[in-house]
């Protein structure tokens, strides 16, 4: 386990657990939609991705609820003095519970342990007005506007950022 919170914990993402990860893409067919021009993701899709995030030093890892052992989430991060947050991703069946919240703050609780000043996230502009709002709700600041490349596609985003 990496971190954890009182309903949650945090771990490294293990091959018994793509399935799990790939029904929580495909739990968010607009943000596929949106960032790929696709419905769904399959295995192999995401073990290239976790393949390709593990080649340049990102953690992927699992967020699993402690009570039923389900995993619900997704974090993909690189800890350095400015962290960079890639990906938080909470089940659709699991939004709107407050999840996503606390799993932030313990995220940004363990990243302090880990020495980081900063931290960083690049959140597409065209796709939710919610995830721009849990951003700056969570004391992120805009920073610049730029075009995001994701999986081949280009996308207006903002980089967000927020001192710790």
């Amino acid at each position: 386990m990496i971190f954890e919170t009182k309903d949650f914990f945090i771990d490294k993402v293990d091959i018994k657990d793509v399935e799990d990860i790939v029904m929580v893409y495909n739990s968010h067919p607009h943000f596929l939609m949106n960032h790929m021009e696709v419905n769904e993701i399959n295995k192999e899709w995401l073990l290239e991705e976790l393949d390709a995030m593990k080649n340049i030093d990102f953690n992927s890892t699992k967020v699993v609820e402690k009570a039923s052992g389900k995993l619900v989430g997704i974090i993909d991060y690189k800890i350095e003095e400015e962290t960079y947050l890639s990906l938080l991703m909470i089940h659709n069946d699991c939004l709107n519970k407050g999840f996503g919240k606390v799993i932030y703050q313990a995220f940004e609780e363990y990243i302090k342990l880990e020495q980081s000043k900063f931290i960083r996230i690049d959140v597409v502009t065209d796709y939710n007005d919610r995830v721009l709002s849990f951003w700056t709700n969570n004391g992120f600041k805009k920073i610049e506007t730029i075009e995001l490349n994701w999986t081949g596609k280009v996308l207006p985003a903002v980089i967000m950022k927020k001192s710790l």
